[in-house]
């Protein structure tokens, strides 16, 4: 009658919030003396306490047994108890659970409905797949029970015992057909809902069952069944597609009278998932006009992404996009409601809303729908990099800033103080002065999951289906110039491919795209942060490859020499090295190809100006490339290039000949140019560059007589099938001592060629020959092993050297009576055996060690002779 209560548990801990932990683990020892009590009554309520603190965190694991106990209770408020501790701290690994199979199936025969019931909830939650296996009989023969209530529960019950056996299914299913037609609505809602959630593993099991849902979908009146009905049939309907006839007339009605927002959504998300809405027959709207099914559904999601419900518009969006996958001539008519979804506050919703502006772009609405995204990326908190002033003069007021921008127009970016816009670094961010005017409100656009959603769209709708929408490459061109500097984040690959794309593949705008990447190349800025892994590095290196590659279309200048070569140049890897040396070398040909129309002697000390600082700037180049100081202090130019990337010393040594070839054609003044000067640069215009599709390499013919199946030479011999020769009968131990010692003694010269690694035989190919044809004869002449007589052995000899040895033996044992322990040590320290002398075929290749110690020091050799007489004596 002293005990505590759950009551007075909760009591407690709320009077001992400082020693909160202290009273806590006082309760727990007294919870442990309850449990162990007969009194059921005091071990429930214990179980009830333990049940609370495990939510509060506490380990309730040690009293899995006394839940069961509790479990086992005739009172159902008891049984509840345990049933609730149980479902909170049992799981699949729990130790205790069969013991509640039993247990399990003795309360779902029970009269009683609430233990029934009980004990459903009870099982979904801690079933295991041996308890699956067997109570699934038991929770099917509940489902004849004659209350609703039972019946629904043993449902949803089943549904989680098949999950843990699925081989369950297959009387499941015909008794959920059977369900279907459940008087009470409650069980055929359940009904329902378990057939939603296993239609989506594998929804053709169910397709028998589309006759019934689809009278349900009609009679029906609970928007909630109706809902999981209209999700059942939008898995269904890309199964059977006859189904969206079918489904018209009932979509079409709920589309136009109903007024539940849920239900709406469900049943325009599965008329467009389900491709209902290419059926060709007119709707008759809520004015009675007859109107396309498809813009019926197209106008009412309008309704969605409009709405001032973040979940609402998320959802309206993402059906739009499924929407503009089967009618984008729909959502194109919707272009000024999309626009305000881009401003939107909530970034998941601004992402699914560049999906569809991505889709819905033509040529009418390309310019406009770029700058509105360019828009969001320079109005910002953060920008990446500080343009230099030659892309144009800059705005001041970036909150004046509005949809008016056009890339490389002069208005590129917004302009900032020396304060707001500080670089440090090409990767990082600048906080402009806005964010501190708007209290460092968090914009969706400062996100680089965004940036680089914006970044992709406009990538993606300017070069779709081979720049279908672009009426001005120009545009396009500065466009990418501009996402240099705005884009914030790591897109530098994108922006340069698509930027060397159309500058290959359109030939009208190469002139300017050479005028562009010249300035981005100018850009000290730009350049002086470069690193191998940063986004401008990747997009310099493109601009690099196309100012060398289409230097001859704009007029030359000594410049582009210079800033194709910068300081930094060295920070790169390999390929961006090689790049950029590549494209000096064609800037370099090309200005002296120029300049040698006009020589004179103002030229001539030009030219021999320029060539002296190119080759200091190669040889500053692969001092950087060097990190050791000796090497800088001392430079071995030919070592340091050899020691720098493959791909860029190659090209370093072309360009250092050529610089060398020039200097020396110069020496002396001339009154016209060198022919060198006005012929290098036919070295990379021989062949012009055109782009070449993925697939035309298949398309290449194979040339009549083109044999690629006829192997080059002869074969290699498969050494690994050569038969080796047996090896000779074993001599007696003095006969073959003496002949491997002499044949060691006599060959040692020739032996240590042979074993020398570094030493070729003068075998020929005729002695080959004949070592072959002799060791196929020796194989043949070997006798069959069912011809060798059998004959008696004379064993006097050996029999004598047995008696010996036994005599030996006996006098051993007298001597030592230790047991096996010291017969072991006494056989450690017994000599070694000396080394038998085997022929191996082909010795030459065997290390020097394996011939035996005999050939290489004497004095081992004589004691390994000792220590073979002294085993001889011993046997």
């Amino acid at each position: 009658m002293f005990e505590k209560s759950l009551t007075d548990l909760i009591q407690g801990l709320r009077a001992n919030k400082r020693n909160e932990s202290e009273y806590i683990q006082t309760s727990l020892q007294e919870i442990q003396a309850e449990v162990q009590m007969s009194d059921m009554h005091i071990k429930s309520t214990a179980i009830d306490k333990l049940n609370y603190l495990h939510m509060l965190g506490y380990d309730m694991n040690w009293a899995n047994f006394n839940i069961i106990e509790v479990m086992a209770s005739s009172r159902f408020s008891e049984k509840r108890s345990g049933y609730l501790a149980a479902t909170q701290s049992f799981h699949q690994e729990t130790d205790v659970l069969m013991l509640t199979t039993n247990l399990v199936r003795k309360d779902l025969a029970s009269s009683n409905v609430m233990e029934v019931s009980v004990a459903l909830d009870g099982l979904a939650q801690i079933v295991t797949p041996e308890q699956a296996t067997d109570l699934f009989d038991d929770v099917m023969a509940v489902l004849g029970h004659s209350r609703p209530y039972i019946r629904k529960k043993a449902l949803a019950c089943l549904y989680k015992l098949v999950l843990r056996y699925p081989e369950g299914l297959h009387a499941f299913v015909p008794r959920l057909k059977d369900t279907l037609d459940d008087p009470d609505p409650s069980v055929v809602s359940s009904a329902v809902s378990v057939i939603c959630e296993l239609a989506r593993t594998n929804p053709r099991n169910y397709l028998p069952l589309a006759p019934k849902l689809y009278h349900l979908l009609n009679s029906s009146t609970n928007n909630w069944m109706l809902i999981k009905i209209v999700k059942l049939f939008a898995s269904l309907t890309p199964i059977e597609p006859r189904l969206a006839k079918k489904l018209h007339g009932p979509l079409s009605q709920l589309v136009c009278n109903t007024s539940a927002m849920s239900l709406l959504y469900e049943c325009i998300h599965t008329a467009v998932v389900g491709d209902i809405i290419s059926v060709p027959i007119p709707v008759q709207d809520n004015t009675g006009r007859d109107v396309d099914f498809a813009e019926l559904c197209a106008s009412k999601l309008e309704m969605f992404y409009e709405s001032h419900d973040h979940n609402l518009c998320y959802v309206g969006l993402v059906t739009l996009a499924q929407l503009q996958a089967r009618r984008p001539d729909l959502v194109v008519n919707q272009y000024n409601s999309l626009v305000r979804c881009l401003d939107h506050p909530d970034l998941s919703i601004r992402m699914r809303a560049i999906e569809v502006a991505s889709g819905m772009a033509t040529r009418k609405t390309l310019t406009k729908m770029v700058k509105r995204l360019m828009s969001q990326l320079i109005l910002s908190n953060t920008i990446v990099l500080q343009p230099s002033s030659t892309i144009g003069s800059q705005i001041s007021n970036t909150d004046d800033y509005s949809d008016d921008y056009s890339p490389g127009n002069g208005h590129a970016l917004p302009k900032f103080d020396s304060s707001g816009a500080s670089l440090t670094s090409a990767q990082g961010s600048i906080v402009s002065p806005r964010s501190a005017a708007k209290g460092n409100i968090a914009d969706p656009a400062d996100s680089p999951e965004y940036r680089t959603a914006v970044v992709n769209a406009i990538l993606d709708m300017c070069s779709r289906q081979s720049y279908a929408n672009m009426t001005s490459f120009e545009w396009y061109v500065a466009t990418l110039v501009d996402l240099v500097y705005v884009s914030g984040v790591d897109v530098g690959r994108e922006i340069g491919e698509k930027l060397l794309d159309v500058t290959v593949r359109v030939r009208q705008v190469r002139e300017f795209s050479v005028k562009m990447v010249r300035r981005l190349l100018s850009d000290s800025t730009l350049v002086s942060h470069i690193i191998p892994d940063s986004a401008n590095a990747k997009v310099l290196t493109t601009a690099a490859y196309i100012l060398g590659e289409y230097c001859t279309l704009v007029p030359t200048s000594v410049d582009d020499v210079q800033i194709l070569l910068p300081a930094s140049l060295g920070r790169l890897d390999g390929d961006q090295q090689a790049t950029f040396v590549q494209a000096a070398m064609k800037v370099y040909t090309n200005w002296l190809q120029d300049v040698s129309g006009y020589w004179s002697s103002d030229i001539w000390e030009l030219v021999r100006s320029v060539t002296s600082s190119v080759m200091t700037r190669l040889s500053e180049l692969v001092l950087d490339s060097s990190t050791s100081a000796e090497d800088r202090d001392t430079p071995n130019v030919e070592a340091l290039v050899a020691a720098m990337p493959l791909q860029a010393s190659s090209r370093v040594r072309q360009f250092i000949e050529i610089t060398k070839a020039v200097s020396m054609a110069t020496s002396n003044m001339s009154d016209s140019a060198p022919p060198i000067c006005s012929e290098l640069h036919s070295l990379f215009t021989v062949y012009e560059l055109n782009p070449v599709s993925a697939a035309a390499q298949g398309k290449v013919p194979v040339p009549e007589g083109l044999d690629l199946d006829t192997p080059i030479g002869d074969p290699i011999p498969d050494t690994s099938r050569i038969v080796m020769p047996p090896s000779p009968p074993l001599q007696s131990s003095q006969t073959r001592r003496r002949s491997s010692h002499s044949e060691k003694t006599t060959s040692k010269p020739q032996r240590d060629r042979k074993n020398d690694p570094y030493y070729l035989g003068g075998r020929g190919h005729s002695e080959k020959d004949e070592l072959s044809s002799r060791r196929d004869q020796d194989l043949a002449d070997l006798p069959d092993v069912d011809d060798i007589p059998v004959v008696a052995l004379d064993l006097g000899g050996a029999q004598k050297m047995q008696d010996q040895a036994a005599k030996t033996s006996k006098g051993k044992k007298k001597k030592s009576k230790s047991g096996k322990k010291h017969h072991r040590k006494t056989r450690e320290r017994s000599p070694s055996p000396p080394p038998i002398s085997v022929d191996i075929v082909g010795d030459e290749d065997m290390p020097d060690a394996a011939d035996g110690p005999a050939a290489t020091d004497p004095l081992k050799a004589g004691s390994a002779q000792q220590q073979q007489q002294q085993q001889q004596q011993q046997a």
